[in-house]
């Protein structure tokens, strides 16, 4: 059995898209819950048939943001801040 780490927002997405596809809710109701266009829920839908659970789980999650700043530059900044040099 394979463990998935799930935020609280995919887990209920899970949940809806288990009722949207057992028919007791509709497209348009599934998007309202999830907050999301009815688009975006046949686009759901469709990968959690295919892949289960873990295809609503972000694929972003552990990586660092594309938009931080490198390492070596929050260092220096960091130096700078304190009041040392950082060339020193």
């Amino acid at each position: 059995m394979t463990v998935i780490s799930m935020s609280r927002v995919e887990i209920d997405r899970m949940h809806v898209l288990k009722d949207l596809i057992s028919e007791r809710i509709t497209a348009s109701g599934a998007a309202q819950l999830m907050g999301v266009t009815p688009r975006q829920v046949f686009r759901l839908a469709k990968a959690f048939r295919e892949a289960g659970p873990s295809a609503l789980v972000s694929c972003r999650r552990g990586r660092p943001s594309n938009r931080s700043y490198p390492a070596a530059l929050r260092v220096r900044l960091r130096m700078l801040t304190d009041g040392r040099s950082a060339a020193a």
